[in-house]
């Protein structure tokens, strides 16, 4: 059984709708193939910013930015990465984000912003209302205006290839999908694969479990199969997140279409700035752990068991040693000396920079189930559900160690000023898990996945993740912005790649 189409998509995220929805514009018949049972990715499930310059919301808010300001804050937001930049792809991303902002304003997304992210000069975060299932909602009624055909619970068995060597199509669920004029990989990241994050970044990092299971490297495998290669692979985003809650999300839970999105946009621009951030604080203690400035104020990280766990100076070593033990599970416990610094500006617990600020009574307030407060250790203990008497010889070994300015455990460099005042507060459960992984496929300005050479691999194109390529991204808003901004430059040069006449995949060289 074959279908044959102008345009394969393989992966219904972000970047695989965005290049649909552009390659169908562009006057190709287009089919996209999503292994899961409904279409979103990554891009549905994240917070949802979208770092842009010179948009229409820039425009409206005063602000005076340009795409040299954008690159020179990625250029600081890089620091001693920078030399491992992609500048090609960066200077497309910079170019290209403010008109795809514009672009999925027309199909009905809407933003609230921008906002600032310091310390970069401009604000330039569009955060997108009511949550990011809007993307997903907006691509996916766009592609079916366009004619896309979108088929869910469809996995890539493996490529195609003609005699010439030319990337011809894809095999899925038992049906040859054959393509006239190119394939494009939109697969997301390898956050899910622990066999990959094993051989590139370690067996301590494949043991983090990521927020998106089903990230499990498909177009990464798909790629190289046929000679692409993989970059920049050792780098994933490690960290820790509060446990889910149970009570309802309000934002998370609000349904996503164009008119509700449009006056949710018209009504938060008016909101004083006080309000909208009460209204937010409940979405942003759901989604976001502590900040790392709690830990040099002198918060410690303890396990189920009680005791320390990892050097909390970094992200990295903390989810590596909750994710080690089989309950994933860690607390921040402190005193009320951290606690009064944590409660008022410019000290939040967790932020989304520009929105909103949550201190430590927001977490009292919204999330009761992750917030712990006594008058001793011991009692303490108990409301976390850890042995008292192991809390209480962790606290006293820290203590000692913080008179003594060295970490006798872990060689933690920032230490604070110990656990000493009552009352004493703990923040957990938390969880460890991997947000994004920075690999990809290596490609060249086209979007075509190349080979050890450099040479393009006929037929053959990557997008979002799974293209990009060397790009740090390490702003916030950066990665949603390279699946929009790549999905639709790909997908239009596909759509203008010539017609292939020789579909006919060549036995022994079909890639299984």
């Amino acid at each position: 059984m074959n279908t044959t189409v102008d345009v394969l998509i393989i992966g219904g995220g972000g970047s695989g709708m965005s290049a649909a929805i552009s390659a169908a514009t562009s006057g190709a018949t287009v089919i996209v193939l999503e292994k899961c049972p409904k279409v979103g990715g990554s891009t549905a499930m994240s917070v949802g910013s979208f770092t842009a310059a010179n948009t229409s919301y820039q425009y409206r808010a005063g602000v005076n930015d340009s795409i040299e300001l954008f690159v020179a804050d990625m250029k600081v937001a890089n620091g001693h990465y920078e030399d491992r930049e992609n500048k090609e792809l960066r200077r497309i991303l910079a170019e290209n984000a403010g008109p795809t902002v514009e672009w999925l304003s027309s199909i009905g997304v809407q933003f609230l912003g921008p906002t600032p992210e310091p310390p970069y000069e401009k604000p330039r975060m569009h955060n997108v209302l009511p949550n990011s299932s809007a993307y997903a909602s907006a691509l996916l009624r766009e592609c079916r205006k366009r004619g896309v055909d979108v088929r869910t619970s469809t996995r890539v068995e493996g490529l195609l290839r003609n005699a010439a060597g030319e990337i011809i199509g894809a095999r899925a669920n038992g049906t040859d999908f054959f393509a006239r004029r190119g394939v494009i990989l939109a697969t997301g990241d390898y956050s899910a694969s622990p066999e990959m994050k094993a051989e590139f970044v370690g067996e301590a990092a494949a043991k983090v479990p990521p927020v998106n299971p089903n990230n499990t490297g498909d177009g990464f495998k798909l790629g190289t199969d046929v000679g692409g290669v993989m970059i920049q692979m050792d780098r994933l985003y490690e960290g820790l997140r509060f446990a889910p809650s149970n009570r309802p999300d309000p934002i998370k839970i609000l349904p996503s279409h164009p008119l509700l999105s449009k006056a949710m946009r018209l009504i938060v621009e008016r909101l004083p700035k006080k309000l909208l951030a009460y209204v937010i604080r409940g979405a942003l203690t759901s989604w976001v752990g502590p900040n790392n400035t709690m830990y040099q104020a002198g918060a410690i990280l303890v396990g189920h068991s009680g005791e320390r766990i990892a050097n909390e100076d970094s992200d990295k070593l903390m989810a590596r040693a909750a994710a080690a033990d089989e309950l994933n599970t860690a607390f921040m416990v402190f005193d009320d000396r951290v606690a009064r610094k944590f409660s008022a500006w410019p000290n939040p617990v967790s932020t989304f920079p520009g929105v909103a600020y949550a201190y430590v009574d927001d977490y009292k307030r919204y999330r009761p189930d992750v917030y712990h407060k006594a008058e001793t250790i011991e009692d303490l203990a108990t409301s976390m559900g850890v042995a008292p008497s192991v809390l209480r010889s962790t606290i006293q070994e820290w203590n000692s160690d913080v008179a003594n300015r060295k970490d006798s455990l872990f060689g933690r460099q920032h230490l604070g000023d110990g656990i000493n005042e009552a009352p004493f507060y703990a923040l957990g459960p938390m969880n460890a898990y991997v947000t994004l992984a920075d690999g990809g496929l290596a490609v060249d300005t086209q979007l075509r996945v190349t080979k050890d050479d450099g040479e393009a691999i006929p037929g053959l194109w990557a997008a979002g993740s799974t293209g990009q390529g060397g790009l740090q991204l390490l702003n916030h808003g950066l990665h949603i912005g390279w699946a929009m901004v790549s999905g639709r430059l790909a997908g239009r040069n596909v759509a203008h790649a010539p017609n292939r006449t020789d579909l006919e995949a060549v036995d022994g060289v079909r890639v299984n």
